[in-house]
């Protein structure tokens, strides 16, 4: 670590590991790691803290009175959507919209298979975030967008006057039945917030009168977007799951002031951007953690590598989730579902399925099947340590792949007695078979679906396997790398040392930025003048005045003068005709003359062809540029991965620790290797476990590994 005594910290509490990637001034790092406390989240942070400050012979309290920034990043919001344990929240509503988030519990084919949605008799509405009965119309309207020139009346006009009494008597009302929050959702708000913030200004003074701590939560602070439902649904995400979530995470903060720390707590949002955890957009940050693995998958691969298309495989030990970078361009879901929600935030797209090594092994007796999961022992690995049924864990326990000594470093000991007796009485013997041969075909079973699940996704893009590389990382993809890219034709395959806490670099790798976005409606028909566009185009310019300026307040808030502020800009667009806009960024945030909205249009055309073939372009048909958004950034430490000599294919002696027998489809001898102390250019021939304190990597006799001069580990067929 360097002399000077300035570090920044970046965490990722997943499901069963919170990972700690600690950088110092100059980027070099270290790792820590420990069991995640769901019960409370601030424990498994000081442990996972300690682990990274003791790797760098540092303590953890002197960790924190030099750390700089620490962002911590995990799936707190997402547990509660989940469980159902959020905030009883209130609503005040456009009077003749109130129902909107009944309807928004039709939704039920969110994240179902084709057949699962077929089966209509078997499914679920969404979960209330607002009970109906919760729901008071206000009297109000703004009048909304015009699509075509020529309307007499504006855009953001007061067409029907808020009636301020429908205010009052609905907080009241509210306040009496016991909610904990009160979301306020007018339409058209985006176009002009008048009335939102003057009700707003009502409840927060009735709430302060009778002395209660209730957030008051406009749409336009939160959502300033088109489209009703989604705008209402992320509104009542931030009071449903967000502020309640956000308590998890000011336990997280007050452990770490109390050990030193002198600074704000910051998360990451599902964009990639970095915010204190007071962020107002709290709900922004609902999916944080996995979202660390694409940033750091592009940072590495595509700066460090020069390749830019990327497969990104997150295996851990809860889920397994996916990620592609195409042509270097993160991938953006603009509206977003999850678990029966909808909503409207730009967020790394990735798709996640159940899977992982705490993933639990169920078997029906009668029809000889087995099946894994939805449910994962988390923290709890599996019958080897303290979970009550058998898992994928106890599988590469019994099979040789993992040391019951060497987990988390041989900080936690696992049973290899106890697992296997589970998985004889409860895998072998039910399904009469050989218990290491059917514990083999679990894996197949497992790699099945992950293997599925990433042709799936190219096949449905119409993208080649062959062009796109690799990256397996989290806890457990080492470990199961072998089985994922077998029979799979790939332009490369790579892991890395640090890929137990891969997601945790990329948070500490991730530029730190704000996003702000906001609904326009400007129409470009083809065939018009210059200085006609450039006259339609003036509410483009407004619309990103007003985010500089929203981004500046923010950012000054937090600390960071203006002249330190760096922006880029962007915007949502289509050809007219077409129902779903597309994100383009632009070099500028002003539109003063013909070229520029030719170059606006140029930007469009240019994401677009990224995404469609150029044969697919209608520019004939005009354009509708629907919304824009900027995002603010200020400089901060980021991790260096340093280059080093090639020393060579043979490793050191040092790094040798005997011999391994392992069950991979029959018993064989693997040669067992400390992954730290190989060096760039060694070459180990498989069959090989590579282990390391915080994960293991498999080699099976086929093949062999690589360390290039980034000690980046390269895995090949022989």
């Amino acid at each position: 670590m360097s002399d000077d005594k300035s570090f920044l910290v970046a965490l990722d509490a997943g499901g069963t590991m919170t990972d700690t990637f600690l950088v110092d001034a100059e980027g070099r790092f270290s790792l820590g790691k420990s069991l995640t406390n769901r019960e409370d989240e601030s424990r498994s942070y000081m442990e996972s803290v300690a682990d990274a400050a003791a790797y760098a012979g540092l303590t953890a309290e002197e960790i924190h009175r030099s750390a700089v920034g620490i962002t911590y990043t995990g799936t707190t919001m997402l547990n509660i959507l989940i469980t159902g344990t959020g905030a009883k929240v209130g609503l005040l509503a456009t009077k003749g919209f109130e129902h909107v988030p009944h309807l928004e519990r039709g939704l039920t084919w969110i994240g179902l298979s084709y057949e699962d949605a077929m089966h209509m008799a078997l499914l679920e509405h969404t979960r209330w975030l607002v009970d109906i009965n919760l729901v008071r119309p206000v009297a109000e309207r703004i009048k909304g967008p015009t699509l075509y020139p020529g309307c007499h009346i504006q855009p953001g006009t007061a067409v029907v006057p808020l009636r301020e009494s429908d205010v009052s008597k609905g907080v009241e009302d509210l306040l009496n039945v016991g909610v904990e929050a009160i979301a306020i959702v007018f339409l058209h708000s985006y176009e002009n917030a008048a009335h939102e913030m003057r009700a707003a200004e009502i409840a927060r003074a009735i709430v302060e009168e009778r002395g209660l701590d209730i957030p008051v939560v406009t749409s336009y602070d939160i959502c300033p977007i088109a489209f009703e439902s989604e705008r209402m649904k992320s509104v009542l995400i931030e009071c449903y799951a967000g502020r309640k979530a956000q308590q998890q995470l000011f336990k997280v903060e007050t452990a770490a002031r109390a050990n030193g720390y002198r600074h704000e707590l910051q998360t990451l949002l599902s964009y990639g951007a970095t915010a204190g955890i007071r962020h107002p957009r709290i709900y922004e940050s609902i999916v944080s953690g996995p979202t660390g693995g694409l940033l750091g998958s592009k940072e590495l691969l595509e700066k460090v590598k020069g390749l830019n298309n990327i497969i990104c495989a997150d295996l851990g030990g809860t889920t397994f989730d996916m990620g592609l970078i195409t042509r270097g361009r993160l991938p953006i879901n603009t509206e977003p579902h999850f678990y029966g929600h909808k909503l409207s935030l730009p967020m790394l797209s990735i798709d996640s399925i159940g899977a992982g090594t705490g993933t639990v092994v169920h078997v029906d007796e009668q029809l000889k099947l087995i099946k894994l999961g939805p449910e994962s022992a988390g923290s709890d690995v599996g019958t080897c340590y303290r979970y009550p049924d058998i898992t994928v864990g106890d599988i590469d326990l019994v099979l040789g792949y993992l040391n019951p000594d060497y987990f988390l470093g041989g900080t936690v000991k696992l049973n290899k007695e106890a697992a296997s007796r589970a998985l004889e009485e409860r895998l072998a013997r039910p399904l009469g078979q050989d218990l290491y041969d059917v514990c083999g075909k679990v894996l197949d079973l497992l790699h099945a679906g992950m293997k599925n699940h990433i042709t799936s996704t190219l096949q449905s893009k119409g993208l080649d396997p062959s062009e796109y590389t690799l990256i397996a990382y989290g806890g457990s993809g080492p470990l199961h790398m072998w089985g994922l890219v077998e029979e799979m034709d790939l332009a490369g395959v790579v892991t890395c040392p640090w890929a137990a806490a891969f997601s945790a670099y990329g948070v500490a790798a991730a530029e730190y930025f704000h996003r702000y976005q906001k609904s326009v409606m400007c129409i470009l028909p083809a065939g018009q003048p210059g200085e006609v566009l450039v006259y339609l185009c003036m509410g483009v310019n407004a619309a990103w005045q007003e985010l500089k300026e929203r981004a500046y307040q923010e950012l000054e808030n937090e600390g960071y003068a203006r002249d330190k502020i760096r922006f880029r800009y962007g915007i949502y667009a289509r050809y007219l005709g077409q129902m779903v806009s597309w994100e383009a960024p632009v070099e500028k945030s002003t539109v003063e003359t013909p070229q520029d909205v030719q170059d606006l249009i140029d930007a469009f055309e240019k994401a677009y062809t990224t995404i469609y073939p150029v044969a697919a372009r209608m520019p004939e048909m005009g354009y509708a540029i629907t919304g824009v958004y900027c995002e603010a950034m200020v400089d901060r430490i980021k991790p260096v991965i340093a280059r080093h000599s090639l020393e060579g294919e043979k490793p050191p002696q040092s790094a040798y620790k005997g011999k391994r027998e392992v069950y991979h489809r029959r018993w064989v001898d693997f040669d067992v290797w400390e992954m730290d102390l190989l060096q760039a250019g060694n070459k180990i021939d498989g069959p090989a476990v590579i282990e390391h304190p915080m994960t293991t990597l498999i080699v099976p006799p086929e093949n062999y590994v690589e360390f290039d001069e980034y000690k980046l580990i390269w895995y090949r067929k022989k």
